[in-house]
């Protein structure tokens, strides 16, 4: 569930967002970036797990922020990482392979009744992960993942385990950098929900047009959606959770599940 923040957290964070006391949570839209340790100081959260991995064109985004920002200590989830350029994917990977991170070899049934017998039978889809580990250049050729959106846009993407046992994603979008602008936010915009709509690259923690807002009244609002399906999953994951869509939100998602 969603953490309440004190009225004195709700406070500091309009101060540090520059917000002013009487303005209402729209005034929280379209804020710059603010330092995350500031965040971090006012809500007491502990420290953030791979920081150290980030920076100019390597980045942290989503759920696992937003998990952080709210105090959810649950076990599971992975990290989700983005770059700015396939050479930063490669250049991650390679660190990360070279310091004890190992690649991810699970699979999972992709057929219903293999699915469900797999869950009946308690196995493993990170069985496989526990083999021997080849040198880091085999690893990152050979689980290095090209996948396609609806639209047909590119997703490169890599798997791989921490040595302390979480499951870090890291994922170049090309399409998303073929122009001008500011990289983090064209990576922003890509994002389906506000809350989610958090990027931390190291230092600076950015949010979408309406990511604080949204946090701080424990709502949430579709702003971008590629697929349809997997955001009505996500929705109602997050009300779950205590963030409830908006009325236009829920038509939206509806009407594009069921044209298709």
């Amino acid at each position: 569930m969603a953490r309440h923040f004190t009225q004195a957290q709700h406070a500091s964070l309009r101060a540090l967002l520059g917000a002013a006391p009487g303005d209402g949570a729209e005034a929280l839209a379209h804020r710059a970036p603010v330092p995350f340790r500031d965040v971090q100081r006012i809500l007491a959260l502990p420290e953030l797990p791979y920081v150290h991995l980030l920076g100019e064109d390597t980045w942290l985004l989503g759920g696992r922020i937003l998990r952080w920002l709210t105090h959810d200590t649950r076990p599971g989830g992975d990290y989700d990482l983005f770059c700015a350029s396939f050479q930063a994917l490669e250049r991650t990977a390679r660190h990360m392979l070279a310091t004890g991170y190992t690649p991810c070899r699970r699979h999972v049934a992709t057929a219903w009744g293999p699915w469900l017998r797999d869950r009946i039978q308690r196995r493993d889809d990170h069985a496989p992960c526990k083999e021997a580990v080849p040198t880091a250049e085999a690893a990152l050729q050979e689980r290095l993942r090209l996948r396609r959106f609806p639209d047909g846009r590119e997703m490169y993407a890599l798997e791989l385990h921490s040595p302390e046992g979480d499951l870090l994603q890291l994922v170049h979008i090309p399409a998303l950098f073929t122009g001008s602008g500011d990289a983090r936010s064209q990576q922003l915009a890509f994002t389906d929900l506000s809350i989610c709509q958090f990027l931390l690259d190291g230092r600076l923690l950015h949010a979408g047009p309406y990511a604080w807002a949204d946090l701080l009244r424990q709502r949430v609002r579709v702003v971008h959606m590629v697929r349809p399906r997997i955001t009505a999953e996500r929705l109602v994951k997050y009300a779950g959770r205590g963030f409830w869509p908006d009325a236009q939100s829920v038509r939206t998602v509806f009407q594009a599940v069921r044209r298709g």
